[in-house]
């Protein structure tokens, strides 16, 4: 019974946990109300189990176990509650509060936190935990003595600034200070979130930074031993060579690893051999006792079995300091502990017992760990491998034995992982089984020798990178090989997102797939179940495709872009420019599912690259555009050009290029609303303009924020007015409220989406976007 009440009152803390987390962070109450509702709703639980359990269960637990599992549940609730990240009393946040102070030039002191790195923009970024701070005037000048500032920031600088910044050394930083954005387009990734998370909430746009005077490096740092270990591997491996093997290793959060390759390995499935891991773990811990537990090594020892546990600790301990104690190396760490103590007291140890043991010690400490992705990948990777390597491995019986253990391993993982997957990435890898199985011997080699070499390295840096040499060969084979596969076409399939209820129902069936033949009868079965799992993953998805008519100005900057979704039939209008189709573009497709792009329109708002961006991810069949658009056709793509005057088809929905020249386009979508996209026009260019196109009226005027005048207006006669831009000329906003017209502003409101059922509606109107109750 001991073994009974200490699993179930272990799972009534993590359930706790996730049930809390699931009121907060995914149904959007705020911490305190969330914990209040999950206490209340784990003690009903727990009283109905208390009560009817043991008269249907007279040999499971008893009505005291089940009370006890529920205060332990409470006790979870309230340990999030209390964890939970918000600002302290002198947070830099509260001062975005102020208005003469927001917006305003600011110095803000303190202690470099971890080293910089370098961001997609190619600016420096860094962690700074902060001591005080002063504002400045116009001229730059300080206002006032320094003010107390207690929290942490993070900051963003020209890369050349970063140059030569560590860990623990003070600097003064002059910028602006911002409250982190919102996601404002479906499914974006949330900045805001992310930075709390990490127990920040408010950054800043710095410009420069000076350190204080008579500091320099300690002369021993974690730090330190890493980029001793990172510099001897890339001084013979080179990049992006070097710089793989070091986060083969050590975890591409150690090292500076190129977007390119991080961006290949992720698109290929291989993500979770850049992340110290339970794999990185067990490598370690594997390695060190397959060495001691050698006779010529063991019979050096009064006692070897104590001798391989010493070993194996302190194996362990070293690794888990040198990556820096990141969630799933700290998951995989205290299972390994587990075994060890294991083997120190000659007991074998019972691996789920073993992984919930671990799970909840760690939830116990960091309660906010719960919501970590990369952890929940981690737990649920190593549950699969636990549960189903036995069962898919007896299915692929008609494969050779080894071939066959070496498949069921990745595909449990894979398997375990896609609602996760599916949730927060929208994204199936096609052909990652695959590649798994044929680059496992590259990762082992590259893994392992990235570790042999770094702790050379670490003593010796010379030699260090003359072993890591050794690896020259595997390493590039293993990039080519991702690359390769990258270019495959269907590499990466966009699913479209799945709701919170589909993951959780994904996982419930794959509970049943594990244990339901052991609970109930009919569920002998598994192929029945497997068929529900498909049926539940990909039914609303394929229905959803099939049925859906919606029309979406993306919050795209002062670019206006467009997504139709009609059925089967997408378009989309304008790439954007300047990255914009790798920020918001290509994502919300993948949040759609959208694997290829029967229409595409060029217009203003486009270039040559950004197309290119899209088409990589979903191919464009018809790529619509004046004349002059011919030079910027994606690859693979047909052109048909637009002669203007006239209107033409495009898939189901009607487009008339209006003018060569200054373009506008008149869009018929969905066979509803007419809506014109104006071009960009001064006042004085906007009344000639208008009396050149005749019959102008139409339902929707999609314009990017300018000054228009009433003339314009008058004309157009719209009844909704979306502005693609960071704001709407004060007085043009202003004269079309008065006319009744409902206005948008992307920047402002977030995406705007219009179906047949529910109108338009603005992505972040209504949100509560408290700094304390993080979406």
């Amino acid at each position: 019974m001991g073994a009974i009440a200490g699993s179930l009152w272990a799972g009534a803390y993590c359930a706790g946990l996730l049930w809390v987390s699931i009121l907060v962070r995914h149904l959007g109450l705020s911490p305190w109300v969330g914990v209040a509702v999950a206490s209340v709703g784990v003690l009903v639980v727990a009283g109905l189990a208390a009560g009817l359990l043991p008269r249907r269960w007279p040999r499971g637990p008893s009505a005291a176990l089940c009370l006890g599992a529920g205060a332990i549940a409470v006790v979870a609730a309230l340990n999030y509650g209390l964890r939970y990240p918000t600002p302290g009393p002198l947070d830099l946040s509260h001062r975005l509060a102020q208005p003469e102070i927001a917006g305003a030039h600011q110095v803000v002191w303190g202690e470099v936190q971890a080293l910089p790195r370098l961001t997609r923009n190619g600016r420096g970024q860094l962690w700074l935990t902060t001591s005080q701070v002063r504002l400045l005037d116009a001229n730059h000048h300080p206002l006032g003595a320094p003010s107390l500032a207690r929290g942490k920031l993070y900051v963003t600088l020209p890369a050349d600034q970063i140059a030569g910044l560590f860990p623990g050394q003070r600097v003064q930083v002059q910028g602006q200070l911002y409250v982190p954005a919102l996601p404002k387009n479906p499914n974006a990734f949330n900045f805001r979130a992310y930075l709390a998370s990490q127990r920040c909430f408010v950054g800043l746009a710095g410009e420069t930074v000076t350190p204080d005077r008579g500091q320099s490096p300690p002369r021993f740092a974690l730090w330190q031993l890493r980029e001793r270990i990172a510099q001897a591997q890339a001084q013979r491996l080179g990049t992006p060579a070097g710089p793989l093997v070091s986060a083969m290793a050590l975890g591409r959060k150690a090292v500076n690893l190129p977007y390119e390759i991080q961006d290949a390995f992720v698109q290929a499935g291989m993500a979770h051999t850049l992340a110290a891991s339970g794999f990185h773990v067990s490598l370690v811990l594997g390695v060190v006792l397959a060495a001691m537990g050698q006779q010529a090594i063991a019979a050096r020892f009064a006692n070897p079995v104590r001798a391989k546990v010493i070993a194996g600790a302190l194996a362990l301990g070293g690794y888990v300091l040198i990556t820096g104690g990141q969630p799933s190396v700290m998951r995989a760490a205290v299972m390994g502990a587990a075994v060890l103590i294991g083997l120190a007291l000659e007991r074998s140890v019972k691996p789920l017992g073993c992984l919930l043991l671990a799970v909840t010690l760690l939830l116990l400490l960091h309660p906010d760990w719960v919501d970590d992705v990369g952890f929940r990948l981690s737990v649920m990777a190593t549950l699969g491998l636990m549960v189903a390597v036995k069962p898919i491995a007896e299915r692929l019986e008609w494969l050779p034995t080894t071939v066959a253990a070496i498949a069921a391993v990745p595909l449990a993982a894979y398997l375990w992982t896609i609602p996760l997957s599916l949730y927060y990435f929208n994204t199936l890898t096609t052909y990652s089984i695959l590649l798994n199985i044929a680059a496992t011997p590259l990762v082992l080699v590259l893994s392992l020798g990235g570790m042999v070499s770094g702790a050379i390295a670490a003593v010796w840096p010379w030699l260090g990178a003359q072993a890591a040499w050794l690896l020259w060969l595997p390493a590039h084979l293993l990039i080519a090989l991702v690359k390769w596969e990258v270019g495959l076409p269907g590499s990466a399939l966009a699913t479209g997102h799945i709701s919170l209820g589909q993951m959780l129902g994904l996982y419930g069936l794959y509970g049943l797939w594990g244990w339901g033949e052991q609970i109930w009868r009919p569920l002998r079965r598994r192929g029945m179940v497997t068929l529900l799992i498909v049926a539940l993953a990909l039914g609303p998805l394929l229905y959803r495709g099939a049925t859906l008519s919606q029309v979406t100005v993306l919050a795209a900057g002062q670019d206006a872009v467009m997504v139709v979704q009609d059925r089967r039939s997408p378009l989309v209008v304008n790439s954007g420019t300047d990255k914009t189709a790798f920020y918001t573009v290509v994502p919300f497709l993948r949040q759609a599912g959208i694997n290829q792009l029967p229409h595409a329109i060029h217009g203003d708002d486009s270039d040559r690259d950004n197309w290119h961006t899209i088409a990589e991810k979903s191919p464009i069949r018809t790529f619509y555009g004046a004349s002059s658009a011919l030079g910027v056709l994606p690859p693979g793509g047909r052109f048909q050009p637009l002669t203007p005057g006239q209107s033409q088809p495009v898939g189901r929905q009607q487009v008339h290029y209006l003018q060569e020249g200054a373009r506008g386009l008149h869009l018929s979508l969905l066979h509803r609303d007419h809506w014109l996209l104006l071009p960009r026009l001064t006042p004085a260019q906007q009344e000639p303009w208008v009396q050149a196109q005749p019959g102008l009226p139409n339902d929707v005027l999609w314009w990017h924020g300018e000054e228009l005048t009433t003339e314009v207006l008058d004309a157009i006669a719209p009844t909704v007015a979306i502005a693609s831009g960071q704001r709407i000329h004060p007085a043009t906003e202003a004269l079309l409220k008065q006319r009744g017209i409902e206005v948008f502003c992307t920047e402002r409101d977030g995406a705007v989406t219009w179906t047949p059922g529910q109108g338009y509606r603005a992505h972040l109107r209504g949100r509560q976007s408290s700094l304390a109750f993080l979406e």
